[in-house]
């Protein structure tokens, strides 16, 4: 965590929308860029974030950069652009304390300048142990 720490930061708004459409409004994270972390392994396409549990979940490149659905909100409703880029982070905190055991202390966030989009739930992967860079 204090290599994480180290390293230089990214914060921005991200929020989720659930597969049953319940949407968790944006709060503020902080935590390193997904790309950076994937630089420092030697590049890579794609990813592979690994949560404690044994859930995996595949990333890719298009996806690291932004490249997955994002939504208002308010409504729910898909958008296609916001105030500003899209951007895969591992977290390590939120709202400027670090990440409740029920989350973290690492997880996946997608963050942007501002509260105008959420994105897919199933995306943002709790209690990340382990990325795999391919």
């Amino acid at each position: 965590m204090a290599e994480l720490k180290a390293m230089p930061y990214v914060e921005g708004w991200g929020g989720w929308k659930n597969q049953l459409g319940n949407i968790t409004a944006p709060t503020f994270w902080r935590g390193v860029s997904v790309t950076a972390l994937t630089e420092l392994a030697g590049g890579g396409s794609s990813i592979v974030a690994v949560a404690s549990d044994g859930y995996e979940q595949p990333f890719s490149a298009g996806e690291l950069g932004g490249a997955i659905a994002m939504y208002d909100p308010a409504t729910g409703d898909t958008v296609s652009t916001i105030g500003g880029n899209l951007l895969a982070i591992v977290a390590y905190a939120e709202n400027g304390a670090a990440i409740g055991s029920g989350q973290g202390p690492l997880r996946i966030a997608f963050v942007s300048p501002g509260k105008d989009q959420v994105t897919d739930g199933g995306k943002w992967v709790k209690w990340v142990v382990e990325l795999r860079v391919n």
